[in-house]
This record gives C-alpha cells, sequence and structure tokens, in this order.
C-alpha cells in the first residue's frame, strides 16, 4: 500500500504561502515601512525601528536584500556607508502593506493585550555592570576572555560563512601573549560578559582595535556599544581610532557606523574574506608620542 502524496497548494496560496515566510518575519515589515522613507544607512534604519537589535536588523536586511525586495550600495567615498533602498518589488510591497496596516488598526490593536498584564521582565535583564581593564596575567580571567571569545566568533563565522577566524584556533597562552591591553564588562557578581582589546599605533596618535566579543547568552544588552564609549571617550579620548571587522558582519558594521566610525576600504587578506575597515578621528588636543619624544630632545638639546 502506498501513500498518497500530500495535496498541493493551489498556486495563488503557493505565492501567498512564499510571501508571508518573508514579510511575516519579525521586523521585516517595518524595515521595508522604514525604507519608504528614502535610502538609509544601518543606523539610520535602526532610527526609524525603534527596538530592533543590531543583529537582528543585519539578519532582516540581509533576508530582504537576499529576497530582492532591498538592494544595497556603497558609495566610493572615504567616509562610505552601506546604504540601503527598496527595490522596485520592495516598493511593490508598500500597497499591500498599507492595506494590512488599516486591517491591523481595526482587527488587531484593539485586542492588544493591556500593559498591566504583560509580564514583567526578570530582575537580572538588567543586571549592574562595571567596566574595568583586565589582566590577563590571572588565569581565571584570562580562561572567561578566551571562552567568550570562541564563542563570539563562533557564531560570527556562521553569520559571514567563514570559519578560517584565527581567534577560532587560538589557544589561551597564545592569546595571552598578544601585545593588546584589554578592557571588561563584568556583573556584580564578578563574571565577564564582554571585553574590548585594542594596542597602541606605534609612531602615532591613535590605537587599533583587535578584539570586541560578548559573551552570546548577554547580547543584546548594549554591552559592545558601552565598552566602545568607555574606550574611545576615556582611554583613548583623542587621536584616531581603527578597527576592521567582515564586510558582512552587519551588526558590527552597524555598531561601529553607530560610534562615528567611517569606512574607509577594504581588503581581502584571504580567499573568500573581505574586511572593511573603518577610522574615527577626533581633533587631537595632546601631542603625539613621536612629538613628545621629539620636544623632550630638542629641549635637552638647548640645555646643553
Amino acid at each position: 500500500m502506498h501513500d498518497s502524496p500530500p495535496p498541493q497548494l493551489p498556486e495563488p496560496l503557493v505565492a501567498l504561502a512564499a510571501a508571508f515566510a518573508l514579510l511575516g518575519r519579525p521586523w521585516n515589515g517595518l524595515i521595508i515601512a522604514a525604507l519608504a522613507k528614502g535610502p538609509a544607512d544601518t543606523a539610520q534604519v535602526r532610527e526609524r525601528v525603534p527596538g530592533v537589535s543590531d543583529r537582528m536588523l543585519a539578519r532582516r536586511l540581509q533576508e530582504l536584500t537576499t529576497g530582492g525586495l532591498v538592494t544595497s550600495t556603497v558609495q566610493p567615498e572615504a567616509s562610505a556607508r552601506t546604504h540601503y533602498t527598496l527595490s522596485s518589488h520592495g516598493a511593490a510591497s508598500l500597497i499591500p502593506l498599507a492595506a494590512l496596516t488599516v486591517w491591523a488598526q481595526d482587527h488587531v490593536t484593539t485586542r492588544r493585550t493591556p500593559p498591566s498584564e504583560l509580564p514583567e521582565h526578570d530582575a537580572h535583564s538588567r543586571p549592574d555592570i562595571m567596566v574595568s581593564e583586565l589582566d590577563l596575567a590571572d588565569e581565571t580571567t584570562a580562561a572567561a576572555v578566551h571562552r567568550i571569545g570562541r564563542q563570539a566568533y563562533a557564531i560570527e563565522a556562521d553569520l559571514i560563512g567563514f570559519h578560517g577566524i584565527p581567534a577560532l584556533r587560538e589557544s589561551l597562552q597564545a592569546m595571552q601573549a598578544q601585545p593588546l591591553h584589554w578592557l571588561g564588562a563584568t556583573t556584580d557578581g564578578g563574571q565577564i560578559v564582554a571585553f574590548v582589546a585594542w594596542q597602541h599605533l606605534p609612531e602615532e596618535d591613535g590605537i587599533d582595535i583587535a578584539r570586541l566579543c560578548v559573551d552570546p547568552a548577554w547580547i543584546r544588552r548594549g554591552l559592545a556599544s558601552r565598552l566602545l564609549s568607555h574606550l574611545t571617550t576615556s582611554l583613548a579620548p583623542h587621536g584616531h581610532v581603527l578597527v576592521s571587522t567582515d564586510a558582512d558582519n552587519l551588526p558590527a558594521i552597524a555598531l561601529y557606523e553607530r560610534h562615528g566610525f567611517s569606512r574607509v576600504g577594504t581588503t581581502e587578506p584571504a580567499p573568500n574574506l573581505r574586511m572593511a575597515q573603518f577610522r574615527f578621528t577626533r581633533q587631537r588636543t595632546q601631542p603625539t608620542r613621536t612629538e613628545f619624544r621629539r620636544k623632550a630632545f630638542d629641549g635637552r638639546r638647548k640645555q646643553a
């Protein structure tokens, strides 16, 4: 006895199912509505869609671009950012979305759960976080940083489709030997949940950010943004800041652009790996180390 084949949907319902599979995903409809206001970079889209996380926004923009509803372009200027625009297919979706909005206002929003019935957030959702420099000579600290880095880079590897990220194969001892400074975000219970690592640029007034990782269990809490702000305002308040990230890592790109970084180039250090380079430049208020040494030398020469 043979099982009968599953019934096939009529062609119109097949198309409708495909449309809901794309537009029915959280945030996609709101992103399309946001782009209806005009082209925008990732940071501008995020402003138009309050509440969406950087990682989720990056995934949804990638889905909509792959689906042909959105197009992305990078202008050739040094300060270029990736801009997103509705394609002709995306613009055509605005008509049914407008009708759906009218229907939702009449038949859905009136039945929303009252605010008093919404569940309260757990107190752990917003713990006290302290930002301080980390000493990787301490084995416990180093082990926590190594674990977070491996987990974060594993997620990034899946996101960009490249699993040759050097930090994924780096041993604990090799990480400790890196000539980097480390800044961590730590809970009031002493748990490290995110970190950023950097080094001073030789003979230049600035720093190069080498790593910025968040424990996957602690994403979407603003930790990366908080670390980046503390680094650029307190530990490196002048000069320029360099950072590189994979050109397909849209959450990281959105983070850096939101903090005033400008894209200055793209490199391909390995096959199938494109790295976007960013720079954040501020008005220098203090002399570089080279200038300081030169002035000190000139002063000693005059005294002689």
